[in-house]
């Protein structure tokens, strides 16, 4: 499945690596069904490494994809705070001002 594929590609690069993993999904094209997003959550449930739920990993989503809204409704219940952008442009301008924080705090 893609999206174990992915956590478990995220959890791989952050045990190589200091800091955080920013997970990009492009979901503007999407085509998940309800339970495919029932079977994320699940995983984040269940502490699956490398997904939303692991503290090393924090995801990004292009695009306005219902299904994706309900899922980042749910983290949010978590204090996950998933922000969406218009393009992934806009995603990685955000991912590199995060970065920037991350080296040098105020």
């Amino acid at each position: 499945d893609i999206v174990r594929d992915a956590f478990a590609r995220c959890a791989e690069i952050a045990e190589t690596i200091e800091g955080t993993v920013y997970r990009v999904s492009d979901v503007r094209q999407g085509e998940a069904t309800f339970w495919d997003v029932l079977n994320v959550i699940a995983q984040v449930r269940a502490r699956v490494p490398g997904a939303s739920g692991d503290p090393r990993i924090k995801g990004v989503f292009v695009g306005t994809h219902p299904l994706a809204r309900l899922y980042a409704d749910f983290l949010r219940q978590f204090g996950i705070q998933t922000p969406f952008f218009k393009s992934v442009e806009e995603a990685l301008d955000y991912i590199h001002v995060e970065l920037s924080r991350e080296q040098h705090p105020v």
